[in-house]
């Protein structure tokens, strides 16, 4: 019997195998690959988010601010001009009160004149006359300008009225900014959503920290119509204002500091003529024969000396009064002196400055907080929150399955056994970040804070531990917590 002999054959399959197990691994470590890049790609996206959320609440309060303080001045500028209107209402009726000081001194010659006329020389009792009706011309035209004064009386009140309008309508528009300051760092802002769109399309600002910028920017204002906004309302009291009238001499001590030459300066400080406002040297510097006096006495010489014209903002008012004055004149054989004292004419208008008190027309003041300690002034910091699911990318609404995910859970049973092998990222991402509305003076950090220079600007600021903690906390991320510790060290390695 014949046999066939086959040829040999090797054994098949068992590289295929292999391939297959080798392929699986290689697509599970591929959708994990992809499913850790985005969740590294969204968690990048929710840091910049943070940023950028931070950034521009600081930089909408740095710019609200800047505009408080432009409008700041504004309301010193009308003090100002309030106080020049008083000032120049009193050096007027200076003026003419020097008219009645030289009838006063040509009466005085008159006298003199006629005490010479008994001895029969009866020029002498000419010149007498002639004196007296000189010192009658000086009456004439003192109460011809005394009229024509008292004639604008209702337009110098007038434009009180109008400037004290003005100041209260100021201060409306600075609550209004401030209002829509607050609005805009708040988390209906279009501002912020606009911003969001852009860097974190699927992204929600944490509603906590809204609720905590607004307060850090309430605590940092005075005056605001969100004053009680600030939390803890014990921070509130401690800055260095605590009553309307301290913040009332806040606004006069800055109006007075445009204009200190109107404040009440002492004897000789200053003179009043027809020659306006001058000063006066150390020794003295007499008024000589101005052209109006020369004009109604004709020969002879006329010296005036001027005493201080007082005009001030004090207690919330601004009041004026005529500067005292003296004159010597001589004129043929004789002389006189004629004098008229200081003193406020019941027409002047008053004007009711700046009260702090809620009736109106006050300002807006940075509630500095005493040098030291970690209080930086008061000036306030903003903080930027977002969260997101780190899974979303690309789609609508809540996580779903990517096209590299074998399933929706994002894991993987092993063959054997009830281990799982989880190759996607997923829960909750958070992004927080810190930044700082600061005043810096321009070449120039001794200038403390304030809202009547507007040199206010806006940062990004480091975390210490705790403040970070504290932030994680309030946007929900208690891992984030456990794995930045706590203490004041600063956050990455900053040490200030």
């Amino acid at each position: 019997m014949t046999r066939t002999l086959l040829p040999h054959r090797a054994p098949r399959g068992q590289v295929l195998a292999l391939a297959c197990v080798v392929l699986l691994t290689c697509a599970l470590m591929m959708m994990a690959s992809f499913s850790v890049a985005n969740a590294i790609h969204e968690r990048t996206r929710l840091q910049a988010a943070a940023d950028a959320h931070a950034f521009t609440v600081a930089t909408l309060e740095a710019r609200g601010m800047n505009t408080v303080a432009f409008m700041n001045r504004a309301i010193a500028g009308a003090i100002v001009a309030e106080m020049g209107i008083h000032a120049w209402r009193a050096l007027a009726r200076h003026n003419v009160n020097m008219y009645q000081a030289g009838m006063m001194a040509f009466i005085i010659v008159g006298v003199i004149e006629i005490a010479q006329c008994p001895k029969f020389n009866f020029q002498h009792c000419v010149h007498a006359f002639q004196a007296w009706k000189i010192a009658a011309k000086f009456n004439k035209t003192y109460k011809s300008k005394k009229s024509q004064l008292e004639g604008k009386d209702n337009d110098w009140k007038d434009a009180v009225e109008a400037y004290s309008e003005m100041i209260k309508k100021i201060n409306e528009d600075q609550k209004k900014i401030l209002d829509k300051v607050k609005s805009e760092i708040g988390t209906t802002s279009i501002t912020l959503n606009m911003m969001l769109s852009k860097t974190a399309p699927k992204a929600s600002i944490s509603t906590q920290i809204a609720k905590y910028n607004t307060s850090g920017f309430a605590c940092a204002l005075e005056g605001s119509n969100f004053d009680d906004d600030c939390d803890p309302p014990s921070w509130k009291q401690a800055g260095t204002v605590k009553s309307a009238s301290d913040r009332t001499k806040i606004m006069e001590s800055a109006a007075m500091a445009a204009r200190p030459l109107w404040q009440v300066g002492g004897f000789l400080g200053r003179s009043a003529s027809d020659q306006g406002y001058r000063g006066f040297n150390p020794i003295g510097n007499p008024i000589i024969n101005p052209s109006n006096m020369t004009d109604i006495m004709g020969e002879g010489t006329y010296i005036e000396f001027g005493f201080p014209s007082k005009s001030k903002v004090s207690n919330n008012t601004i009041s004026a009064e005529s500067g005292a004055g003296g004159v010597f004149v001589q004129w043929k054989h004789g002389f006189g002196v004629g004098f008229v004292a200081n003193g406020k004419h019941p027409s002047t208008p008053e004007y009711e400055g700046v009260p702090c008190d809620g009736s109106g027309g006050c300002f807006m003041n940075f509630r500095s907080i005493n040098e030291g300690g970690e209080t930086d002034y008061g000036q306030p910091a903003t903080y930027g929150a977002i969260s997101q699911e780190l899974r979303i990318m690309g789609t609508e609404g809540a996580p779903a399955e990517r096209p590299w995910e074998l399933n929706g859970t994002g894991e993987v049973k092993m063959p054997a056994g009830t281990g799982k092998f989880k190759y996607m990222a997923e829960g909750t991402g958070y992004g927080v970040a810190k930044a700082k509305t600061y005043f810096h003076q321009i070449d120039s950090w001794a200038a403390p804070p304030n809202l009547f220079d507007p040199f206010w600007r806006a940062k990004l600021h480091p975390f210490v531990r705790d403040e970070l903690k504290e932030i994680l906390g309030k946007v929900g991320d208690s891992k984030g917590q456990q794995i930045i510790g706590s203490g004041q060290t600063a956050v990455e390695g900053v040490t200030e």
